[in-house]
């Protein structure tokens, strides 16, 4: 998975396979390696597929693995 870094707390996953808009990370790079070894970053993906999704998927800095959109994208 490409991550492009905006900022030093913002992040960018380009729109890719089902995505139909890129998601947004707002975290600092501990944060990010933090959300990238659970599902977090792939939850995001997964929203940034689903219909009527505007702009763009985002995590925001208190982003964690949860129990909804966990489905592979």
């Amino acid at each position: 998975m490409e991550i492009t870094k905006l900022s030093d707390v913002m992040w960018e996953i380009p729109k890719s396979g089902q995505m139909k808009v890129p998601a947004r990370i707002f975290a600092s790079r501990k944060m990010l390696d933090k959300m990238m070894s659970d599902m977090t970053i792939q939850q995001c993906q997964n929203v940034a597929a689903l219909p009527g999704i505007y702009k763009q998927s985002i995590v925001m800095p208190d982003g964690h693995q949860g129990y909804m959109f966990t489905r592979p994208v």
